[in-house]
């Protein structure tokens, strides 16, 4: 594995900015996780406002964290060297650990991984992992019963990721905007460029 001193990402320092500001605002309501963390390029800025902010609670991490084609190309362009199928999950926990200690991590697909979920009321929750509907669904299932209304910040990084499929499979990707429609307030978004959006919950 090659050095760098930039975590590789996949989204822009807009979004770590406003990750930054979303940790400095926790109330101490509930806990913050993150789904789809790879090499914690977002759960870095995310904790240093947590840790800011006095964040003393567990913060759950899940991912598969095992390198796919993509991620060692977007890797490299960092100047990390990975390998397709390498556990990368130790590289996340060094990352992330320099920040903050108390991480829960939880290696698996999700939303299977998120029966071990012990249940708290949840104040920060993002999303990057669950894309395809079905996937987004059975995760939203999971942890939607824990949001607290006009607490929760829910950040989906992949909220606008349907734009980039062909039309026939946009479909399979629409369930992010159709969640989102009744329930919760948008916070920001940068539709011109990434596909992050986030969102305050106010209650079903």
């Amino acid at each position: 594995m090659g050095k760098t001193n930039v975590i590789p990402s996949m989204t822009p320092s807009v979004v770590h900015a406003y990750l930054r500001h979303v940790g400095r605002s926790w109330t101490g309501q509930g806990v913050a996780m993150e789904l789809g963390c790879w090499l914690g390029a977002s759960s870095h800025p995310l904790l240093e406002g947590l840790t800011e902010a006095g964040y003393d609670k567990p913060f759950y991490a899940y991912d598969l964290w095992t390198a796919n084609k993509d991620q060692v190309i977007r890797a490299a362009q960092s100047g990390m060297m990975l390998t397709e199928g390498q556990d990368i999950a130790p590289i996340y926990e060094a990352n992330i650990k320099k920040i903050y200690k108390y991480i829960l991590m939880q290696k698996g697909r999700i939303p299977g991984t998120l029966d071990s979920y012990p249940g708290e009321p949840i104040e920060v929750c993002v999303f990057d992992a669950p894309k395809r509907n079905e996937v987004f669904c059975g995760a939203v299932k999971k942890l939607l019963p824990r949001f607290i209304p006009g607490v929760t910040v829910w950040g989906l990084l992949d909220y606008y990721s349907y734009k980039k499929k062909s039309a026939k499979d946009q479909v399979r990707f629409m369930a992010p905007q159709r969640v989102t429609s009744k329930g919760f307030t948008l916070l920001a978004h940068w539709p011109e460029q990434c596909s992050c959006a986030f969102f305050r919950y106010d209650g079903s």
